[in-house]
């Protein structure tokens, strides 16, 4: 699993290459182990990434490739 842990910020990217996610939704990194909310996704070159907050705070950046919604949480 691919995961960015520098920090990236939303709002220096262009409306076409980020996009918030409101409310944040759970999901599950690669492993396919509880990896957080969802909050943010940006475009870093050809690729997307999701920023995702653990329980404990922190953030980190995953492939969307390594990201699905958590079972049991809301569309």
């Amino acid at each position: 699993m691919f995961q960015l842990d520098m920090e990236l910020d939303p709002s220096q990217y262009s409306e076409a290459d980020r996009r918030e996610v409101d409310p944040p939704i759970l999901v599950e990194s690669a492993t396919w182990s509880p990896g957080g909310q969802l909050d943010w996704w940006v475009k870093e070159g050809q690729e997307w990434l999701g920023r995702v907050r653990r329980a404990d705070g922190r953030k980190r950046w995953v492939k969307a490739s390594d990201l699905r919604r958590a079972s049991g949480s809301q569309p």
